[in-house]
């Protein structure tokens, strides 16, 4: 199958068939590229694990990037390097790491309920639109902000923002590690909770949602309608914190925002600390 793009006088063509032909070599070759540019950590990411990942989660979201990103395409290594092979950048633990955990899964809901605060943000590894994995946003100590995207999100998904409980979010994650982060200082971590509640949800504070977010992966990273899950959390960074020098300017750069690269995006003295998984 072969798709067709096209953008002002110029012509894409992606054959899909190529996709569908990666092969064992590919694994291969691509996992190389990952420890060669220092993302793969060998001894935390065996080329096994990674083999099951690439073939059974990467490959398909990346059918899912070419089929919306005709007139932006990269190839398979550049779209994983991108996706920094969905490894987390501050840990090079995987987001598809499986979640094997000594605490029975009450305890860790225990856990993880009692750690997040307001500002923290939560990664985990599912994932939508080419992109891997999700995150979102503490608005309260209660309320998780996101943007979960869904079925139809190649068009676009209207009013897709949403607040939930922190207790849903684990029991929607449960069979998924959650990686918190949270920005060393309080006032930064306090401004972008308030920025992403008045700007996704209502501008006023309340709790009734009036703003109605189209969910779409584009690449422009400064609008808020559409947007999508990390976008949303990176723009609350950069926004919602006055004057203070929070995220790096080369956000502008970027094609898109990808969850498991979030931390790198955070500059001295407010670079996120991990407070664990769970």
């Amino acid at each position: 199958m072969i798709l067709f793009y096209i953008n002002v006088n110029i012509i894409y063509c992606v054959n899909l068939q190529n996709v569908e032909n990666l092969t064992n070599e590919t694994s291969y070759k691509s996992y190389n590229i990952g420890v060669d540019m220092g993302i793969i950590n060998p001894e935390k990411y065996s080329f096994e694990s990674f083999k099951t990942d690439e073939q059974s989660i990467f490959r398909d979201l990346y059918k899912d990037y070419i089929s919306m990103n005709g007139s932006q395409l990269v190839n398979y290594e550049e779209w994983l390097i991108m996706n920094n092979f969905g490894i987390l950048s501050d840990t090079q633990e995987s987001l598809f790491e499986r979640k094997i955990s000594k605490r029975s899964t009450a305890d860790n809901k225990r856990r993880f309920v009692n750690t997040v605060r307001k500002g923290d943000i939560l990664v985990t590894g599912r994932g939508i639109g080419g992109l891997v994995g999700h995150a979102a946003i503490m608005t309260t100590d209660y309320w998780v902000l996101e943007m979960p995207g869904g079925a139809g999100w190649q068009k676009g998904i209207k009013d897709n923002n949403r607040q939930i409980s922190k207790y849903k979010w684990f029991d929607e994650h449960a069979s998924d590690w959650t990686t918190v982060y949270r920005c060393p200082n309080g006032n930064a971590a306090n401004g972008a909770a308030v920025w992403a509640d008045h700007t996704y949800y209502n501008p006023s504070g309340g709790s009734k949602k009036t703003k109605h977010i189209t969910y779409k992966i584009t690449i422009d990273v400064w609008s808020t309608n559409p947007s999508y899950c990390s976008k949303l959390v990176v723009q609350a960074y950069y926004f919602g914190t006055g004057s203070k020098k929070v995220i790096s300017s080369d956000i502008s750069l970027r094609r898109v925002i990808v969850p498991s690269t979030i931390p790198s995006y955070f500059l001295s003295p407010y670079k996120l600390k991990n407070m664990g998984k769970y």
